[in-house]
């Protein structure tokens, strides 16, 4: 393997898939409304970040380049143009294409089984935080929990 590519494997595998630190601060924000939830849950489609079962709302955290939302943050005309300059742009516009291709069969697959889902970009966690607690307390209102 070229030593770039080792370096670039290297960096990737440093990325964290859970617990971010805008997961961390979005969860912290909603136990502080006394909401409780669970984490990761993999019977899901998705493993969504946070979980509210009783109400049937997913919430995903995704990373704004991961999930292909970074070039239009960094004032890109398109993702192409954001990695225009990449050695293996190839690869990664492929990679890029395929987490948002599945994004949508998840949202999909949720949907299907009566599941709200929500999704937030991290950077509009750390830019707005109490606009994305309102996305998912607004997401749970709509899907209020059925009397026992």
């Amino acid at each position: 393997m070229p030593r770039d590519r080792a370096v670039v494997s290297k960096t990737m595998a440093r990325v964290k898939a859970a617990h971010t630190a805008p997961e961390l601060a979005l969860r912290r924000m909603l136990t502080a409304q006394g909401l409780r939830y669970r984490l990761h849950d993999r019977r899901l489609p998705g493993a969504p970040d946070i979980v509210f079962p009783a109400r049937k709302v997913a919430v995903f955290v995704d990373g704004d380049f991961w999930h292909g939302a970074q070039w239009k943050l960094r004032g890109f005309a398109s993702l192409e143009s954001q990695l225009a300059t990449m050695s293996n742009r190839a690869y990664w516009e492929k990679k890029l294409r395929r987490n948002i291709e599945r994004d949508r069969r998840v949202n999909r697959a949720l949907k299907a089984i009566g599941w709200r889902v929500v999704r937030l970009l991290e950077s509009a966690i750390n830019r707005r935080p109490a606009r994305a607690l309102a996305r998912v307390t607004r997401a749970l209102a709509a899907h209020e929990a059925p009397p026992s």
